[in-house]
């Protein structure tokens, strides 16, 4: 396994197979490209809805982005914390809110890397000062891109408190993902889920359903653009089946440490978001599964990606 970089991109690959990941460091340390070779094709299931329009730096469809240290967004952009008020940039001017945290196009460097016949792995960083007087918390906060040999693709977000004082937290992902000359039509989506929220004019959660759906979902069928609260499993797994290929993508977490999730195809893309989140939206108002972290504290969490055949229940690349 090798790793190769220049200014802004950095890639890990396997010469075996030419298989291969590509993170943008520039625009918030983004999953650019994840080439797995499958039945001796080599595909790239990474999605960036709406490319042909927008620069990474500014697409307002988020591909690949941290969410952090808030998920998706906060009403008005305003929220209290121990006894205090604090008012974020809105950057969702349409519906009013502050939206995907602080670190979604910030500049990330590499801070350590290996590479072993077995993996290549490069840990990227951000340190956030607590310049922003609506967040005013300052924290460490790193991406670790683990590719495996097999075709695996193990993602770890770390981040720590380095202020003197507790800081509102949660943390969340927001990748897109697809199969080459695939349509909506050919994927079904499956996960464990107890419920799921239906939101107001803001897309802020307003409503909880139940939602415990056994058969895959259609997603030529039925239009989704929900935060799920998931069944809570060591190890949960989202799966994106392709009917034409027969094949499936495996996005993997812990529901226990990450248990929302939303699913979001946006129209005329042929892509799906699923977006792993330790807190539901708008949790700096809620609390729904707000972390606070101490000084010092650290927040530590794993995705683990990988394609392979339908129904599988290891993790396998093939």
């Amino acid at each position: 396994m090798i790793i190769e970089q220049n200014e802004n991109q950095i890639s890990l690959v396997n010469p075996t197979n030419q298989s291969r990941v590509d993170i943008d460091l520039a625009a918030g340390g983004l999953l650019t490209r994840f080439d797995v070779h499958v039945e001796n094709e080599l595909i790239n299931i990474v999605k960036l809805p709406f490319s042909d329009r927008y620069p990474l730096a500014s697409n307002p469809y988020h591909p690949s982005a941290v969410l952090t240290p808030w998920v998706n967004r906060v009403r008005n952009g305003n929220y209290s914390f121990e006894g205090r008020n604090y008012q974020l940039p809105i950057n969702e001017p349409n519906l009013g809110n502050a939206i995907h945290g602080l670190l979604a196009r910030a500049s990330f460097t590499v801070s350590a890397s290996e590479s072993t016949p077995n993996s290549a792995y490069v840990r990227i960083s951000h340190s956030y000062l607590g310049d922003e007087k609506g967040y005013p918390f300052p924290f460490d906060f790193s991406i670790d891109y683990t590719f495996e040999k097999s075709g695996g693709l193990r993602v770890n977000f770390h981040s720590m408190n380095t202020g003197t004082v507790n800081m509102p937290f949660a943390c969340g992902w927001h990748p897109y993902f697809g199969f080459p000359g695939s349509t909506l039509e050919d994927l079904q989506i499956s996960f464990a889920s107890k419920s799921r929220f239906l939101s107001d004019s803001q897309m802020i959660p307003l409503q909880e359903e139940s939602f415990d759906r056994k058969e895959p979902i259609s997603l030529g069928n039925e239009q989704l653009d929900h935060v799920f609260l998931l069944k809570p499993l060591a190890n949960h797994r989202t799966e994106l089946h392709d009917t034409r290929r027969n094949i499936s993508f495996y996005l993997e977490q812990s529901s226990i440490q990450f248990p929302y999730l939303v699913v979001f195809a946006p129209g005329d893309q042929d892509a799906v978001a699923i977006e792993p989140m330790t807190a539901n939206t708008d949790a700096f108002n809620t609390a729904e599964g707000l972390q606070v972290l101490a000084p010092g504290a650290q927040f530590d969490g794993e995705v683990y990606l990988w394609v392979g055949k339908a129904g599988q229940t290891t993790r396998k690349a093939k």
